[in-house]
């Protein structure tokens, strides 16, 4: 939106972009008090949502920042933590979560968690509902995988001061920690270990072509496999069970069958698993599959698949130990974990050990 600095006396008071924004300029662009204005930043559960967001709109707009004074009211705490995942039927989020909320418990915090169900919308609204509770910081697994995805709620929590710390998916955002499986090194470990079982034909099942996950992931296993192999072949459905499980049949029903099929996480490898058996083809009998992310229970059923397991007991530490520390300490900045992940091979232990 564009603003002239030649106003009519009516119109509402706007920072010109060389004057720096103060909390009388905010109050003024959002037609509240000062007290209001100050309750928006210290304690945004006692001011109402449509206020808060006025509030926080003309902020944003008016590129105001809460001063240090503001930082140290915001470290009078709930002792609680937003935990915001995008798929809990996911067993790695729901056991992400678990792992967070126990670990929470240790340090004295409680957490409240919630599902978005890769919906912007509900994302939004839970974010909204974070404010609302008064949280002293956020772990945040986003909806979209694009590293240049920006919901606005973001610029809105960097100006209230509640941390957030992203698990998973990376953005592109420089006030944001984060905990991150390194993807690339999971393609690597894939590409290595196949390339030791003298594999020739090779397809891949991934994330959408335009996820990071799935780009990194490939990558890494092209960059082993290709031009080592006879053949390499990348098919692109969703992190779910379903579109794995049709692009994996259409593969199926038109082509010979692999040495390997490779799902890049643990719904896709589901979704492998069902098309073959769909299709009266035995798994790690007819054809072969490594997965990265291990598959839940598969051993139940009589399945035991070399897969890329990740320490979720890690994960879960470092994002909550990063969130504390930014909740309680103005003066930290952000920073980024890399976690990386360990082949299992059938009949291994799989339990990693627990932090602390």
């Amino acid at each position: 939106m564009m603003h002239n600095d030649s106003l009519d006396c009516g119109a509402p008071v706007v920072a010109s972009r060389h004057r720096k924004a103060t909390l009388e300029s905010v109050a003024a662009q959002s037609n509240v008090s000062k007290i209001t204005v100050s309750r928006a930043f210290t304690h945004p559960e006692k001011v109402h949502p449509d206020t808060l967001k006025r509030v926080l709109d003309a902020a944003e707009s008016m590129g105001y920042i809460v001063n240090a004074a503001a930082r140290t009211l915001r470290a009078k705490a709930s002792k609680t933590i937003g935990i915001v995942n995008p798929d809990m039927s996911n067993p790695f989020f729901g056991q992400l979560a678990k792992e967070m909320t126990l670990a929470a418990h240790k340090e004295g915090y409680d957490t409240l968690i919630f599902d978005s169900y890769e919906s912007q919308e509900i994302e939004n609204r839970i974010i909204d509902k974070l404010i609302g509770y008064g949280v002293d910081a956020i772990i945040l697994s986003v909806i979209s995988s694009d590293r240049s995805y920006y919901p606005a709620y973001l610029k809105r929590l960097e100006i209230l001061n509640i941390p957030v710390v992203l698990v998973d998916r990376d953005l592109n955002v420089k006030n944001c920690s984060g905990v991150y499986i390194d993807n690339l090194d999971c393609g690597l470990q894939a590409g290595r270990y196949l390339l030791s079982k003298q594999v020739n034909r090779v397809v891949v099942v991934s994330g959408p072509e335009d996820s990071n996950v799935s780009r990194d992931r490939i990558i890494g296993i092209s960059a082993v496999l290709q031009g080592a192999i006879e053949n390499l072949d990348i098919l692109h459905a969703d992190f779910f069970m379903m579109p794995a499980y049709q692009v994996t049949s259409r593969y199926i029903e038109s082509n010979p069958l692999p040495d390997y099929f490779v799902g890049t996480n643990n719904q896709i490898s589901l979704g492998i698993i069902k098309s073959c058996i769909d299709h009266k083809i035995k798994p790690q009998k007819d054809v072969s599959l490594f997965s990265i992310d291990e598959i839940p229970d598969a051993n139940i059923y009589g399945f035991s698949f070399p897969c890329i397991a990740h320490n979720m007991n890690e994960i879960a530490y470092q994002a909550l130990n990063l969130a504390i520390r930014r909740a309680t300490d103005a003066d930290v900045e952000p920073s980024k974990v890399i976690i990386r992940g360990k082949v299992i091979y059938p009949g291994s232990v799989t339990a990693l050990p627990s932090k602390g």
